[in-house]
């Protein structure tokens, strides 16, 4: 990267300042925000002065003028500027004509990544919420094959959870009659809800899910049947719906398979051996066992936070958090055992009863996408492997934890639900049937679409609707909550998709119209740059130090911020530098400057998961 060049330059001369002061002191170049402070400056003497014990503004000069006797020919100029700064200027000819800069990503062993995510409960049909975890994901997956990672990416789906059976005991015991579902996940949707309702009312005793649940983990019996063909089907809605945002995925794990391929009894085995894992002989929990977690802050009123955590409950059933330990022992191939496996179409395959063998899993490192509300469940498992020996494994399961999503009052307004005076943020709830499907959300994105585009075509419209979906699922920190609003998530300024994808078009279109031109950009010249051409070349100049922050952080707003400052860099630069109606000198750099500004937003759109729309 051109920061790692221009430190390796510098940071000689700061190691023989202070060669008597028996400490590394590593120079670090960052980009101001001002051009005026150079296109990297650092701050190295300031942090020098007290050792030294000099002027900062003093050690800079010195460090300026030895640099300067090096004739680096990536630098142009190099300043001393008070208080201590020093500022370079790159020589943008000479970076151009480098071939290419070495990420530093690759390996000599490629590391293996799974990744979990999406894995929705197979009840009803996805929501929005849903729908940021999959973007999430996906989008880390790019990330991670962009930067040499092997990527495996996993739909964990829980066929044996209490959300399945709440809509098991709905389809046998009530009717959604004003239900106008086309799709058997929208019907459960409605069944779904109604049922709770009916719990909440005792018309319909709870006794039941759990008579179904004992029903699915013991299997082969009509209502696990029954559940497994419920659960595929509207596993396979949510795989498909999915995959028009572009979302893919390795393989399906079902939780069933867990149990059937015998995964807890040989994690339990691990555990066993460890005083962490324990039978309750009293107490609220006695007949459980537990997962001793030694949690201080845990909440011992609540069975789902407890410092003792549940794992096998008292009438023998496992709990969700069991069977992760036995998963994620198997994503490490820490068991000797595996799935068998069965291709599905489009390059995903499924766990299976019987099947054929497959390379999944034994991975170098594990994440997992799963909202905050998860956090406590994932320190569980986390605290299960380092229990049973497998620190090093432990160390590297990540938790990507996001937050959820909320309609804001406008949107809720437009999709009919109920508003209050004074209440801006509304929460979505399956138990109550509210929330906006995603099919529903392409709907009205679509209309909102069309009514700021109306002469765009029907294709254009489903792109520009996609993109601005993902986009806004992507453009906030993870951990943040998110306030969704269609008609802001649509504008054509402003940080949207929309606003990148029409950057991307007009920036092709100027590329088509000098190809027509017969102008070329061979051998431009950068010497000459006006300010905004010099602002564009050293946002593109930061690609990779934001790339390699993003692998680190695991956070893909990163990637949208550098996508919508270039874009943002470029309309500006459109605005001001004619690139077709310029001397011969300028048609060429700017036109450079587009073909750049075309390779490296097509880059990051690609990694985001949106279109590479040329024309709109």
């Amino acid at each position: 990267m051109m920061q790692e060049q221009l430190e390796a330059i510098v940071q000689p001369f700061v190691d023989e300042l202070t060669k008597t002061k028996g400490a590394e002191h590593p120079v670090v170049f960052e980009q101001p925000q001002q051009l005026a402070h150079g296109d990297f400056a650092t701050s190295i003497a300031l942090k020098l002065a007290r050792i030294l014990k000099k002027n900062p503004f003093e050690i800079a000069t010195e460090l300026k003028e030895a640099v300067e006797t090096q004739n680096a020919p990536l630098i142009s100029t190099i300043e001393a500027v008070k208080p201590g700064f020093l500022n370079v200027f790159v020589d943008w000819d000479e970076v151009m004509e480098a071939d290419g800069e070495d990420l530093g990503f690759e390996d000599e062993k490629q590391e293996k990544v799974l990744i979990e995510h999406t894995s929705i409960n197979p009840n009803k049909s996805a929501h929005i919420g849903h729908l940021r975890n999959a973007c999430i994901g996906d989008t880390l997956a790019r990330l991670l094959k962009a930067t040499g990672k092997h990527v495996e990416v996993h739909n964990y789906i829980d066929d044996l959870g209490n959300q399945l059976a709440d809509t098991l005991v709905g389809l046998f015991h009530t009717e959604a009659k004003e239900s106008e579902a086309k799709r058997f996940g929208d019907y459960c949707w409605d069944v779904y809800a109604q049922l709770n309702e009916q719990y909440d009312q005792k018309t319909v005793a709870t006794d039941k899910r759990d008579e179904i649940l004992h029903k699915l983990e013991e299997g082969n019996n009509s209502t696990s049947w029954l559940g497994y063909a419920v659960a595929d089907k509207i596993a396979t809605e949510h795989v498909e719906e999915l995959g028009q945002f572009g979302i893919s995925y390795d393989l399906l794990v079902w939780e069933r398979n867990i149990l059937n391929e015998g995964f807890w009894k040989m994690a339990v085995e691990r555990l066993q051996e460890t005083e962490a894992f324990l039978k309750k002989e009293d107490g609220p929990q006695a007949g459980c066992w537990v997962m001793r977690t030694n949690d201080a802050k845990a909440n011992h009123t609540e069975e789902e936070h407890q410092a003792d955590k549940v794992l096998v409950r008292s009438n023998g059933v496992l709990t969700y958090t069991a069977k992760d330990i036995a998963y994620h022992m198997w994503k490490f191939g820490l068991l000797d055992a595996d799935f068998s496996y069965a291709y599905k179409a489009d390059g995903v395959w499924t766990t299976v009863a019987e099947g054929v063998s497959q390379p999944f899993g034994r991975g170098d490192q594990v994440i997992n996408v799963i909202d905050y509300r998860q956090e406590y469940p994932q320190q569980v498992v986390k605290q299960a492997l380092h229990a049973a020996g497998y620190e090093e494994s432990a160390e590297r399961l990540h938790h990507v934890s996001y937050g959820v999503v909320s309609l804001s009052k406008s949107t809720a307004q437009m999709l009919g639900l109920e508003t209050e005076e004074g209440k801006n943020v509304y929460a979505m709830s399956g138990r109550k049937g509210i929330g906006i499907k995603i099919k529903e959300l392409m709907a009205h994105m679509e209309q909102a679409v069309r009514k700021q585009s109306p002469d765009a075509e029907e294709e254009t419209v489903k792109t520009l609707a996609l993109a601005a979906i993902r986009y806004n699922m992507l453009r906030y920190n993870t951990t943040s909550d998110i306030t969704f609003d269609l008609e802001e998530a649509t504008q054509v300024t402003g940080n949207t998709g929309i606003y990148l994808e029409y950057t991307f078009a007009r920036a092709n279109s100027i590329l088509k119209k000098a190809e027509e031109a017969g102008i070329h950009s061979t051998e431009a010249r950068f010497a000459g740059a006006e300010e905004v051409e010099r602002a564009l070349l050293k946002h593109l100049a930061g690609w990779n130090q934001t790339l390699s922050k993003a692998v680190q952080d695991l956070e893909p707003n990163l990637l949208c911020t550098f996508a919508y400052e270039l874009a943002s860099a470029y309309n500006r630069f459109y605005a001001k530098c004619p690139v077709l109606k310029a001397s011969d000198e300028e048609k060429k750099r700017r036109l450079a400057l587009t073909e750049l500004v075309i390779d490296k937003l097509g880059e990051v759109l690609t990694i985001l998961g949106l279109p590479l729309q040329k024309k709109i």
